[in-house]
């Protein structure tokens, strides 16, 4: 019977060691991935960032470059509307 008692005891404790190794290991694998996840929310905010400088460069490239279309076709306009109204009056055209 006291043997029994013994192996039991021994049961327990090498059991009880087990669990600890494996909380251990469960701890040390949840930080490794909670690392990992970090390290890559810190690489998609650094995308996403780069991204939206980009798009934003992009945006105003657009704004320029309408205004300057904007600039030059109301130039255009301005210069064939001149050009219209000097030949109205080199031929004695006169607006109805």
């Amino acid at each position: 019977m006291i043997v029994l008692i013994e192996i039991v005891a021994v049961l327990s404790i090498i059991s009880s060691v087990i669990s600890i190794i494996l909380a251990v290991s469960a701890i040390w694998f949840s930080r490794r991935v909670e690392e990992r996840l970090k390290k890559n929310f810190q690489r998609l905010k650094g995308v996403m960032d780069e991204n939206h400088d980009r798009t934003k460069e992009v945006l105003q490239n657009i704004d320029n470059e309408a205004e300057d279309i904007k600039k030059t076709v109301y130039e255009s306009q301005r210069e064939l509307r001149e050009t219209l109204d000097e030949i109205m009056e080199k031929c004695n055209i006169t607006d109805k």
